[in-house]
């Protein structure tokens, strides 16, 4: 949710132009609604999947289970050495469009022909001042001027006069119906910055989805990376989570207009609208017009929408058939994401969204410490710990990025994005298989619980020891030994092949990979 939060505001939108209206024509209905239980029904089709996955019992040849990586690209590459690692290494990336690094998205889809590019869209929200550009509002005016639609039917307003502190500034906002703004531009809902320069958009009639729909879409996949033929294979929603987020604290007011009965904004009442009946049916709607591209793209392909989930998870991701792709942004780092079941809650989500054709995508941050609390794991060894957790809790379609950096044109972008790890395990680990496991569970020296998590490869082993809780810290201290089923050698960070050993030592935090035979389970 954060991940590209300033994209729009340090880089502007450039995917400019006037509203060409071929967006509008051709995306109509694609292939009709879906009623909902049709898609409780097909979601319920896919539950004995679930358990094969689980299981383990998918044989290697039926499904894919090389490694899969994705990248962030918010920058221009520093040099054609980065653009042709990116090439080889990834197979999709979030980007932007219409701006100075199109010549790097073409170039690292021409080296690479399967390469798959998700365009930024800020998703819940429009800039409607700015100076960097204000494409969405511009394009969302003209469509509704045409279609004879207000445009304030596209988003949200306070009902009543509301004071919000936004960016620790104490704002007042005019109410539309219950308050004393003269029209709704005045009462639209902020979000983000104290300029109101951001404001919180409405999908929750059918010409406001339609019309956002258009502009989406439009946006993405009416015309080619500046200097091409190639096209965008897919949109990134940056804000896309259950959850309603960044409109401030209320200090007073705070009423919803839109929503039935007016509820705070923020409220289980707000937050159950917001999700139910606002963003997730766009969210469905959206998806099921990608699914039809090949009808209507100008390349003939199919497209795909991926969403930013941030922190937020929900089974109704997967219930409502959202999305391709869930983006995990900061959910799975050892350190910063506590708790002794994370990777199998990790595993079952992975599990759960696999069995429903829809891929998650694990982008975790470089948490190295504990505040307040001594000990630290260098960068290497966060980087390794992180890839351990994708190795035990992915599925199949599951995409990694090391999410040291978002600007491939950083010195160290190599460095901060990839190690030797990633090479062994992807040539030497093999299938799954099996399911993830506790391999040792109790209290550490310093009284903390935990468990070791493992999971048994064709030719290695994967464990971590997930931060167990909250107050827990990754002190050396919190060691513990952990025999191993078999004589196994460890790979560090930068790829290199120790010696076999029969038990490591694994601290609050930690993972390793090993590789040899590690036996039946």
């Amino acid at each position: 949710m954060r991940l590209a939060m300033d994209f729009k505001r340090s880089r502007g939108d450039a995917h400019g132009g006037a509203a060409n209206r071929r967006a509008a024509t051709r995306v109509e209905e694609p292939r009709g609604k879906e009623h909902p239980e049709s898609r409780g029904r097909r979601f319920g089709a896919f539950q004995c999947l679930v358990v094969l996955v689980a299981l383990g019992g998918i044989a290697a040849a039926e499904v894919d289970w090389r490694l899969k990586h994705g990248v962030i690209w918010y920058s221009r590459a520093r040099d054609d050495t980065v653009r042709q690692q990116a090439a080889q290494r990834y197979g999709v990336g979030i980007t932007g469009k219409g701006d100075g690094e199109d010549a790097d998205r073409v170039a690292i889809k021409t080296l690479n022909p399967g390469f798959r590019w998700y365009v930024y869209n800020s998703g819940t929200d429009n800039y409607v001042t700015s100076r960097q550009g204000t494409a969405e509002h511009d394009l969302l005016q003209s469509l509704a001027a045409s279609t004879g639609t207000d445009v304030e039917e596209a988003y949200l307003h306070y009902w009543d006069d509301t004071r919000v502190v936004l960016e620790g500034e104490t704002l007042l906002v005019r109410g539309w119906g219950g308050g004393t703004a003269a029209n709704g531009a005045e009462a639209r809902l902020p979000v983000y910055y104290r300029n109101l320069s951001r404001r919180a958009v409405n999908f929750s009639t059918p010409r406001a989805l339609r019309l956002h729909r258009e502009v989406m879409v439009h946006l993405a996949f009416d015309t080619p990376f500046a200097g091409s033929n190639l096209y965008p294979e897919g949109i990134f929603l940056d804000n896309a989570t259950a959850q309603f987020f960044n409109f401030g604290n209320i200090l007073s007011g705070g009423r919803v207009r839109e929503a039935p009965g007016h509820p705070v904004v923020g409220s289980r009442e707000h937050g159950q609208w917001h999700w139910s009946h606002n963003l997730g049916p766009f969210l469905s709607a959206l998806k099921d017009t990608l699914d039809a591209a090949t009808a209507w793209a100008a390349d003939g392909r199919r497209k795909e929408l991926m969403i930013n989930v941030a922190n937020i998870w929900d089974d109704d991701y997967v219930r409502r058939d959202v999305a391709h792709v869930l983006f995990m942004e900061f959910q799975y780092n050892p350190v910063r994401n506590f708790g002794i079941d994370l990777v199998d809650e990790a595993y079952r989500r992975n599990s759960l969204a696999e069995a429903a054709g829809i891929a998650t995508f694990h982008s975790a941050m470089m948490a190295r410490n504990v505040q307040n609390r001594q000990g630290e794991y260098s960068f290497g060894e966060a980087m390794l710990g992180n890839l351990a957790f994708y190795l035990i809790a992915r599925t199949p379609r599951t995409l990694f990025y090391e999410m040291g950096t978002n600007a491939p044109n950083v010195a160290a972008w190599d460095t901060l994005t990839w190690r030797g790890c990633i090479d062994v395990a992807s040539a030497q680990l093999g299938t799954p298989t099996g399911a993830p496991y506790t391999l040792l569970s109790g209290a550490d020296p310093m009284g903390n619980a935990y468990a070791v998590k493992a999971r048994r490869y064709e030719r290695g082993l994967v464990v971590l020891r997930n931060r167990g809780d909250w107050n827990q810290g990754i002190e050396a201290e919190t060691a513990v030994a952990v025999k191993l089923p078999a004589p196994l050698v460890p790979v560090d960070p930068n790829g290199k092949i120790g010696l076999a050993v029969q038990e490591i030592r694994l601290r609050n935090g930690q993972g390793a990979i090993l590789l040899g035979d590690p036996g039946r389970p």
